[in-house]
């Protein structure tokens, strides 16, 4: 009987330490999958030119930035790195006596977009990614615009960059083109939004 009882508990170790491989296995498989397909959230300001002046008054602060009751929040799902599916949320508005389309504001109108948006980081084509201090990327997609009461869709086309505060939190620098692409729309529908985000991998 001692024997029996002896050989069972040996049995019993035997199956625990497997069992304990094993979870140890899918938790380390788990941890490898989360880091390299991280979901990431960030939240921030977002600000709105509207101006009509292309590329001559970026920098145009007074006039043609709209930064008003702005915030902006996003779901980004990272793949292997080098790419990511992101829905961003944004809400500001255009204040009377603000530039659009090279014109004076004589209201107020709110602005609220919906983006659908791919990433390519590109600098991880020459960079050591766990190693560096930034991360470049290059981003297209669709986006619906509510401008007053008027939606406009776009095509929207930009890029940015993520600069580490540690390995989970980073800022985020992003410059985006939006375009037309509703004949409906009037021609305030294009525009630039730039914005400013903390980004926590989870």
């Amino acid at each position: 009987m001692p024997q029996k009882i002896e050989n069972n508990r040996h049995w019993v170790y035997q199956r625990a330490a497997h069992l304990f491989v094993c979870i140890a296995l899918c938790f380390q498989c788990s941890l490898e999958a989360q880091e390299s397909n991280p979901i990431i959230v960030s939240a921030g300001f977002n600000i709105v030119d509207n101006s009509g002046s292309r590329f001559n008054e970026l920098l145009n602060v007074t006039e043609n930035w709209n930064v008003a009751r702005n915030v902006k929040i996003a779901v980004e799902k990272r793949f292997k790195y080098d790419f990511g599916a992101e829905a961003a949320l944004s809400l500001n508005k255009f204040n009377s006596g603000k530039k659009i389309n090279s014109e004076t504001n004589s209201g107020d109108l709110n602005y609220l977009s919906l983006d659908l948006m791919v990433k390519n980081y590109t600098t991880n084509y020459y960079q050591n990614t766990k190693r560096a201090w930034y991360e470049g990327y290059l981003t297209g997609g669709f986006g619906a615009n509510l401008i007053g009461s008027e939606l406009a869709k776009t095509l929207n086309f930009g890029f940015g960059f993520n600069i580490k505060i540690n390995y989970e939190l980073r800022i985020s620098l992003q410059t985006m083109g939006k375009f037309s692409i509703d004949s409906a729309t009037s021609g305030n529908a294009n525009h630039l939004q730039h914005s400013i985000t903390l980004i926590k991998w989870i």
